[in-house]
Order: C-alpha cells, then structure tokens, then sequence
C-alpha cells in the first residue's frame, strides 16, 4: 500500500489515494477466478472483455458474467476453449480473428498488410486446391495423359515443396 500512496504523492494526487481500492490477488488459477468472480457479483459491470490464453476458468468467469447480465466479448485462440465462451458470451472472436481484431483497431498499416498478404495467400492455396481436385479428376476420369503430367506436377509442389 505504501508503494501505491507514494506513487500517488509523486503524481501529485494524494487525494485520489483510497487505500480500500487495493487488493492482492493470488496468480493461482482458480483462487484468481474466485476473486474476479466475487468482484463482477459485487460490482455488477456493465461489460466483461475475455482476450487472452485461457484455461478452465474460462467457463466460470463467462457464466458469471451471463449470470449478472453483463455484455460479454471474449476473444482466444485456444481451441478447447471456444465452446465455452461462444455458449455463454454474446461476442466470441474465433482463432485468428483475435489477431486480425488487433490490426483492425489499431489501424497499423503494418499489421494491416501482413493480414492482407495472409489472406492472398490463403486465397492462392484455396484456388490450387480447387485446380488440382479438378485436374487430378479429369485425368482419372478420361484418363487422358495430357492432363496428367499437369495433375502430378501441382501435386509434386503441393506435397513434397516441387521435389
């Protein structure tokens, strides 16, 4: 409390000092939920965010949340925990939204670039997909040798890097 109070003289702010408004929260997973869940009772927020890695107390901080009719935006790319926020949060970011959420706000042209690069390439990866299946079943189906040095070829790419 201390470092707090001295930090607040520093700023010139003694007077917002209020010695009630600091707590120790334990790093310990579900002493840690425990504590952020009996706060959001008591308080009552008019929002809950969840972004980050989270672990089996993502089910209890998002019913909690539920519970006392909070707004709730969650947001991880932890698979095993998706379910549990897209049932109890009214907003989920999923996966790489999380991080495409992040360049989005932040307006870096950086960031910006580097999500649009990553999704020309996945349309290039989407649309060699789509003209190998059909060329690899062109050549199975007219089995016509013309097509299947193409066919064999883009596969060779696909899977072994040209080798």
């Amino acid at each position: 409390r201390e470092t707090v109070q001295a930090a607040y003289l520093t700023a010139g702010r003694p007077d917002a000092y209020n010695e009630d408004s600091i707590y120790y929260v334990t790093d310990e997973q579900f002493a840690y939920v425990s504590h952020v869940t009996g706060l959001m009772v008591r308080e009552k927020p008019a929002a809950c965010f969840y972004l980050g890695a989270f672990y089996a107390e993502s089910l209890i901080l998002a019913e909690t949340g539920n519970s006392i009719g909070a707004i709730q935006v969650a947001g991880t790319a932890q698979p095993s925990q998706l379910p549990f926020f897209v049932a109890a949060c009214d907003y989920t970011l999923i996966g790489e939204e999380f991080f495409a959420a992040s360049a989005y706000l932040a307006k870096d042209p950086d960031q910006l670039g580097s999500l649009k690069g990553q999704d020309f390439g996945k349309l290039i990866v989407a649309a060699l997909l789509i003209v190998g299946v059909g060329l690899m079943t062109l050549t199975q189906v007219t089995g016509a040798d013309g097509v299947r040095w193409l066919s064999e070829g883009l596969r060779d790419v696909v899977l072994h890097g040209g080798g």
